[in-house]
């Protein structure tokens, strides 16, 4: 008698027939027709995921099969499979932290006031926050070649902020970026976009090659939600920068859309307002429309929608384009399905959610590093700073982030998205739970089985064609 993998992934009905089952823990991706979906419900329903079992003539031979050698059926208890996935886990995660983040902060006062901003407990008083100086610079790429930074893909550099791309700072950055440049690297930055013009001569490939820019509705909405403080309009000086961005130089942008209730209504009009620009299903022009945490009075923290109802409602958009992604991380995970299947490879699977929980390095002004750019400014998230004589970590901490891996949280062994899910955010687990070592779901339990048949399906789509 052989049991239903305990980390067998079943799906949501793809568009064009059939449903998808994914091995959580060798990647496997098959498509399963309606009879053997139905043998699956029926013997799910209800049921203790961990003892699923199978009887001989249930299946037929075939399926039987290459069920075992898809991983889909074991003869393991689920406690010596479970096992399997901790020691997986932990390659896993031992292989991802020979692979470090960098991320430089020029600044970290900025030159916007958003309504839903974690940082405005950065933001309160009158005085502005201080730039990094220029020798901080040279201390931090100096500290950089101390942290011994490998890289298997691309060699790059995060610039963060505050506001990373200030006008008031294009010297610092441009001293930020030729330094590393000269090293191999090349960058990215999360920006709000308002100065972007005075950095064109930095945009594009070997440079800051990606750019990811929010802009949550039309002018009517946007402006009230992105408020410059120099008291202009947001939505007209984002959206002029951006159009000199993508005709001027060869840089990638993502543009955020942050949705709450006020102004998911208007994620249509915003989508034609992008396609009368000429930049809808664009290889350089990606949207992702991401749903608003928002804190409770405890602190913890929640999106401020369900994500799997935000799906639902937008999915006609990212059916009509095809550069419109649903969810960060559900996206992220959705591209891992069909590159996969695009590349005939398994589902890659992970351990660690981020670079915060393998090795992220967040050099702020003023000498000090953190582990995640979402836990800046709190004393839980320092973990080391940086000088003239260079680099020093707090082992404590660092270990305490750096080793946080799916393997060391029970309820995320017990779960069928150990591998997929990676345990959630690290920084949002600890506003619930006061710990790094508990899950932070964010309704991945819901939102992955769409997920799962939208991308199969995709790429069984581009087969037929």
């Amino acid at each position: 008698m052989l049991r239903l993998s305990s980390y067998a992934v079943l799906s949501e009905s793809m568009k064009h027939g059939g449903y998808a089952l994914l091995s959580g823990l060798t990647g496997a991706v098959d498509v399963v027709d309606d009879i053997l979906e139905g043998i699956l419900r029926e013997k799910t329903r209800g049921a203790d995921p961990r003892f699923v079992y199978f009887h001989d003539g249930e299946l037929s031979e075939d399926v039987r099969a290459h069920w075992i050698a898809r991983g889909y059926l074991t003869s393991l208890t689920h406690e010596e499979e479970k096992e399997n996935v901790r020691m997986v886990a932990e390659v896993l995660h031992e292989k991802l932290s020979a692979n470090q983040t960098i991320v430089i902060a020029p600044d970290m006062d900025c030159n916007y006031r958003c309504v839903y901003c974690f940082e405005q407990h950065l933001h309160t008083g009158a005085d502005p926050k201080p730039a990094m100086r220029e020798e901080e610079v040279e201390w931090i790429y100096r500290a950089v070649d101390q942290i011994n930074v490998s890289f298997t893909g691309k060699k790059r550099i995060a610039l963060y902020g505050g506001e990373p791309l200030n006008a008031k700072n294009r010297g610092l950055v441009h001293k930020i970026v030729g330094m590393g440049i000269d090293r191999g690297y090349d960058f990215n930055a999360v920006t709000n976009g308002h100065d972007l013009d005075a950095f064109l001569p930095l945009l594009g490939k070997g440079k800051i090659a990606d750019l990811q820019i929010t802009m949550d509705g039309p002018k009517s909405i946007h402006d009230k939600r992105r408020i410059a403080l120099d008291g202009s309009s947001s939505y007209d000086r984002l959206t002029a920068n951006m159009r000199r961005a993508l005709s001027e130089t060869d840089v990638r942008i993502l543009v955020r859309v942050n949705l709450d209730e006020s102004n998911i209504g208007a994620f249509g009009e915003l989508l034609e307002s992008f396609d009368s620009e000429g930049w809808m299903n664009g290889q350089r022009f990606v949207v992702n429309a991401a749903v608003v945490n928002v804190r409770d009075d405890r602190g913890g923290i929640a999106p401020a929608q369900a994500l799997l109802s935000v799906m639902g409602k937008l999915r006609k958009y990212a059916h009509r384009y095809g550069n419109v992604e649903i969810g960060s991380s559900q996206a992220e995970q959705g591209d891992l399905v069909y590159f996969a299947l695009a590349g005939n490879k398994p589902h890659s699977l992970r351990s660690a959610f981020c670079g915060a929980a393998s090795g992220m390095y967040v050099f702020v002004p003023g000498g000090r590093i953190y582990s995640c750019w979402e836990a800046i400014g709190t004393a839980h998230g320092e973990v080391g700073g940086y000088g003239a004589e260079g680099l020093s970590v707090d082992p404590t901490k660092s270990a305490e982030w750096f080793g946080r891996n799916a393997a060391l949280i029970p309820e995320c062994l017990d779960c069928r998205y150990c591998l997929i899910c990676a345990g959630g955010c690290p920084q949002h687990a600890i506003h619930n739970h006061g710990t790094l070592y508990k899950p932070y779901c964010d309704g991945f339990q819901e939102t992955y089985p769409l997920v799962l048949a939208e991308h199969v399906d995709k790429y069984l789509a581009e087969l037929r064609r």
